[in-house]
């Protein structure tokens, strides 16, 4: 009975010192909040109605969806909440997903699949990516909102009258059938707003490996004309400063830094993403690349790299050609290789003439194996599918990558990424003399933080033609070290897969990358009107969608 009593009497010790401890937390969270309060401040800026117009980056889509919680971790949203400390009223995101799995389909990344495929080699990525079942688009059910943030949206698409009808998600919450989305934002009536829009100008482009060159205003997959972009950019900026509001744009990041191009090369160190691991496969490669001209097997054609040969010949004293050519021939070795890629750059050569017959008989096909570098220094890139794709037997000779080339859809070639390096430098010029040009707009560089985490060197980063700030940031060093912990683009290994950024999508950055944004935003903000907003701390946010 005294032991009893002895138990009990530590019990009731160790609570009273847990309730005191508990109570002393209350009031040093209490302490910490009112502090905080007091210390923000709104300076010159009147930020009781906030308003945000994008796409898919303000909307709050990520892994691969819309869906309540990610709106709710949006930047816009953690801005908000921040905005509240300075007289910030309530932000609103439409009401037009019914549930958590999202529309079109969340994703998360099954680990064991992950590991087993990055560790092992078994299966492959697509085993690791689990799509939920697609929750129902509604329409939305909220009359104020403040979020007209809208997926899949261009510059020119925000001030399309009617848009709702190609584009489901803004239709969901359109104030009516001929509604813009500026014109909707604009007639919320802010007194502030923040605008980031010119992503999916190239963001099209890229992602479908280039392969649409001419501009088709109706066709997403292409770049968008710089007179159209600066049209849209300032009617946009006119209409939402129009009753006086104040308002931050971002400019465009460099959007083949994204995982989504860069995860192919990452994961398979490099380019090479082809073994092989039979020395008598490589040799019959070789062999059937080789084939002589004409050749002495009835029904076998000549092999590719005599073609070149035969090229070089017709046109001995072409410099160029003869460089040409011996980028393109065909070379596989035991163990990686990189792959057979289609190159829609390289030269149109007609060696007709070499057989006797009429031109255009004898057409070489645009191969190459793909490259780790090239001018601008990253090297060809592979878009996410290529990894679903490389290896693939169409037949028992036609393996994808290795006698039959990668489809063009799937690969950024030098002469594409620079497609798209020109078109975001000539968007962002545009953005930033439409902000320079504006007592009520400042603009918000967002180039460092992509340089930053990214481990861009000085050289990736001029050669994306990432701003000043951008090229200062650049340090070579992947991630970003919050609190001690280095937040990285993404990851897949077991120890740092949860400090990834970027969201199971490998495009839209996770609650912990919206609130990198929102920190870049309320720098801005401070600096522009004097404000004292306190930064968030990006580990208090969600990490990737990745559960054990």
């Amino acid at each position: 009975m005294k032991n009893l009593s002895k138990y009990i009497i530590i019990l009731f010790i160790a609570v009273l010192l847990t309730n005191c401890s508990s109570e002393d937390s209350l009031i040093n969270d209490w302490i910490d909040a009112n502090e905080t309060k007091n210390t923000a401040s709104s300076g010159e800026v009147d930020v009781t109605k906030y308003i945000a117009v994008g796409n898919s980056l303000t909307a709050g889509f990520y892994d691969g969806a819309l869906f309540p919680t990610g709106q709710e971790n949006s930047y816009p949203s953690i801005l908000a909440n921040q905005l509240k400390l300075i007289g910030g009223g309530e932000f609103v995101n439409p009401d037009i997903v019914n549930g958590n799995s999202g529309f079109p389909s969340r994703i998360s990344i099954d680990l064991a699949a992950a590991l087993a495929f990055i560790e092992q080699g078994q299966g492959s990525l697509a085993d690791a990516l689990v799509y939920a079942s697609p929750d129902e688009l509604k329409n939305n059910t909220k009359n104020d909102i403040n979020n007209y943030g809208v997926p899949g949206a261009r510059s020119i698409d925000i001030v399309t009258p009617g848009y709702g009808a190609a584009n489901g998600l803004f239709g969901a919450f359109q104030k009516g059938a001929t509604s813009s989305v500026v014109g909707d934002a604009a007639s919320a009536n802010g007194t502030f707003f923040t605008l980031w829009i010119g992503s999916n100008d190239v963001l099209g482009y890229a992602n479908s490996g280039g392969t649409n060159d001419t501009f088709d205003p109706f066709n997403p997959s292409t770049i968008t004309d710089a007179d159209q972009f600066k049209a849209s950019i300032k009617a946009a900026l006119d209409a939402l400063t129009a009753n006086g509001a104040e308002g931050l744009i971002l400019n465009v990041p460099p959007v083949t830094t994204a995982p989504y191009f860069q995860v192919a090369t990452t994961l398979g160190g490099g380019v090479e993403l082809v073994p092989l691991t039979d020395q008598a496969l490589v040799d019959q490669l070789n062999g059937a690349f080789n084939v002589p001209f004409p050749s002495p097997v009835p029904g076998v054609d000549p092999g590719y790299n005599t073609l070149l040969d035969i090229a070089v010949a017709l046109d001995p004293n072409n410099e160029a050609l003869a460089a040409e050519v011996s980028r393109r021939k065909i070379s596989w070795k035991l163990g990686a290789n990189a792959p057979l890629i289609t190159d829609e750059s390289l030269s149109v050569l007609d060696i007709s003439a070499a057989a006797g017959l009429p031109a255009g008989s004898i057409v070489l096909p645009q191969l190459r194996q793909a490259s780790a570098t090239n001018a601008i220094g990253v090297g060809d890139l592979f878009t996410l599918p290529a990894l679903f794709t490389l290896g693939q037997a169409l037949s028992e000779t036609a393996i994808v990558g290795v006698t039959v080339p990668l489809g063009d859809e799937f690969t950024l070639t030098e002469s594409e990424q620079i497609n798209v390096i020109i078109a975001t430098a000539e968007f962002n010029a545009i953005i930033a003399e439409e902000a320079s040009n504006r007592n009520n707009v400042n603009l918000v560089d967002i180039h460092p933080l992509f340089s930053d985490i990214n481990g861009l060197s000085v050289a990736q980063a001029a050669g994306l033609q990432l701003s000043n700030e951008g090229l200062a940031a650049a340090d070579g060093v992947v991630g970003r070290n919050v609190n001690g912990i280095n937040l990285v683009p993404i990851s897949f290994e077991t120890l740092s897969l949860y400090n990834s950024v970027y969201s199971t999508d490998f495009t839209h950055p996770n609650p912990r990358g919206a609130a990198l944004v929102a920190n870049e935003i309320i720098k801005v903000l401070n600096a522009a009107y004097n404000s004292t907003i306190p930064e968030v701390n990006p580990l208090d946010y969600e990490h990737i969608n990745a559960p054990f």
